[in-house]
């Protein structure tokens, strides 16, 4: 997931990131892996955070992001 490519390249922490959406630690974890969804507030701080789509942050691999997302990437 290039979630967190995003987070590592505005060199932030799992724990800031977490605190920026008000969660857990372990709960972002779990956004970070794959295993969660974040709530449509949290997604929301995530596409302002990175200034990406959703569809971006949460795509397995560039090669999965369509053509006309691909200049969200970093």
């Amino acid at each position: 997931m290039l979630l967190k490519h995003f987070r590592k390249k505005k060199h932030l922490t799992q724990s800031e990131v977490a605190e920026k959406l008000q969660i857990s630690v372990r709960q972002y974890q779990r956004i970070e892996s794959g295993r969660s969804f974040p709530r449509e507030s949290s997604l929301i701080i995530l596409e302002d955070l990175f200034e990406a789509p959703h569809r971006v942050l949460f795509a397995e691999s560039v090669e999965d992001i369509p053509d006309f997302l691909k200049c969200f990437l970093p």
